[in-house]
């Protein structure tokens, strides 16, 4: 993919939606809420893990799809 570059802002596009557009927010909105349902809730433990097989990475993960 190529960069282009801008001398100035005047020499920009256009954005591709009105930045006063209301349904801005509501895109944000939906986008905020699709990351939540992607992200888990449960909290992480800083720092590295070890563990000496695979099978005990995988249950400590508590995901049912990697058993």
């Amino acid at each position: 993919m190529s960069v282009t570059r801008y001398r100035s802002v005047e020499e920009m596009p256009r954005p591709w939606r009105d930045l006063n557009d209301p349904a801005n927010l509501r895109l944000v909105a939906q986008m905020l809420a699709l990351f939540r349902s992607l992200v888990r809730d449960e909290p992480r433990r800083a720092g590295v893990q070890r563990f000496r097989t695979l099978e005990e990475a995988n249950a400590s993960r508590n995901d049912p799809y990697r058993r």
